[in-house]
């Protein structure tokens, strides 16, 4: 699948950021096999082609391959800057951009890549992406996190750990039907989600973060399964799980200094 197939299309995406120089190949031309790994780099990490057959979700992933090409490209470009922003040009009889010039513009377009990942994500709901089989929307576990740059790599450093941790949650704590159906609604709106789910969220990801930040959870792991013991309507086949005759032999207590610790 051609996500991108002329430099009209390219230049949709990066027109503030490149402008034509005379004599000189357009950008389509000279960053074309940068656009072919993109585009493979594109349904490898982030959504398989095959969600990419409506205009709104076709508009993200050009805008995605044009800044994620463009950016592995500037190091074996000749790029310069003139009075209408960044060229690129076939000699070096022109001075160069400066190298903190073209940082700031390959940081550019990699929180513009970011961005439209993340809408991209939204917008289908996570469905056939590698968001769809985690509790948080887009990059919500790392703006918990305090983490505000590079969030696609983050994502992609995270997942496997998050993905362990809900895993362990599923057999430990939650069981594995409660966090799929949870996973199953990440996506909707609080109002939509199940009774008991809303609260079920805020405590299942909170554990998540605090154990990627390294900090002990023993007391927010007992915390959420005192929750979904004690809200039997809203999570009825828990009780009668394997993961409930784990908890069978502990007791809740009440302390003033910890707010509760088991026996």
């Amino acid at each position: 699948m051609k996500i991108i197939k002329s430099n009209d299309e390219l230049m949709q995406f990066i027109p503030n950021v490149v402008t034509a120089v005379e004599g000189e190949k357009n950008l389509f031309e000279k960053i074309q096999s940068y656009i072919i790994m993109a585009e493979s780099w594109l349904f490898r990490n982030v959504a398989k082609p095959s969600v990419f057959d409506n205009e709104t979700a076709m508009v993200y992933a050009q805008s995605i391959v044009a800044a994620e090409a463009f950016r592995n490209a500037i190091p074996s470009l000749n790029v310069i800057l003139t009075e209408n922003g960044f060229g690129i040009v076939s000699n070096g009889n022109t001075a160069p951009a400066s190298k903190d010039r073209t940082d700031k513009l390959a940081e550019a377009l990699i929180e513009h890549r970011d961005n439209a990942i993340e809408q991209l994500v939204l917008n289908l709901g996570g469905a056939g992406t590698t968001f769809s089989r985690t509790v948080f929307a887009g990059y919500e576990a790392q703006r918990m996190q305090g983490i505000s740059t590079h969030l696609f790599d983050r994502f992609m450093e995270q997942r496997p750990k998050v993905l362990k941790i809900q895993h362990d949650l599923a057999e430990d704590a939650v069981t594995y039907d409660i966090l799929e159906e949870a996973v199953e609604w990440t996506y909707a709106d609080e109002i939509e989600r199940p009774k008991g789910y809303n609260t079920l969220f805020i405590r299942i990801k909170d554990i998540i973060c605090k154990q990627l930040k390294g900090d002990d959870t023993k007391h927010d792991v007992q915390d959420l399964v005192e929750f979904i013991r004690t809200h039997t309507a809203e999570f009825p086949h828990w009780a009668s799980s394997t993961v409930a005759e784990k908890w069978a032999d502990h007791r809740y207590v009440n302390d003033k200094k910890s707010g509760g610790y088991w026996l």
